[in-house]
């Protein structure tokens, strides 16, 4: 099982960072874990008792990027996981590591599960 500490940058609606999801424990952002379970993707915040869960069913693909939800990442790679969630379409933000080419295989890791789902 894949598990990465890192940042949670929030939730983007529509993929515009002046839009932010604030429902179902995605409004703050914070340091924590993340990990990849046969049912989707966790990310437990520092200080909190429920992580956040983006089911597999859910997704819709897996991308990199510089900035997110307003913050920028000073060049390091952004993990922006876009999903699907209250007839609305999301992207959550998740800074792991600065190493790009990791980033990118995991990335299309992700993409490559969801293919198969």
């Amino acid at each position: 099982m894949f598990r990465k500490e890192g940042n949670y940058f929030g939730t983007e609606i529509d993929r515009s960072w002046y839009k932010r999801f604030r429902k179902d424990g995605f409004f703050a952002r914070g340091n924590g874990e993340l990990w990849l379970q046969a049912d989707g993707l966790y990310f437990l915040r520092l200080l909190t008792k429920e992580p956040l869960m983006i089911p597999w069913s859910e997704m819709t693909g897996a991308r990199l990027g510089r900035w997110h939800a307003g913050k920028w990442a000073v060049g390091r790679p952004i993990l922006k996981v876009d999903f699907r969630r209250h007839d609305l379409d999301l992207s959550a933000g998740f800074l792991l590591s600065k190493d790009w080419k990791q980033m990118q295989s995991f990335a299309a890791e992700l993409r490559k599960k969801l293919e198969q789902i």
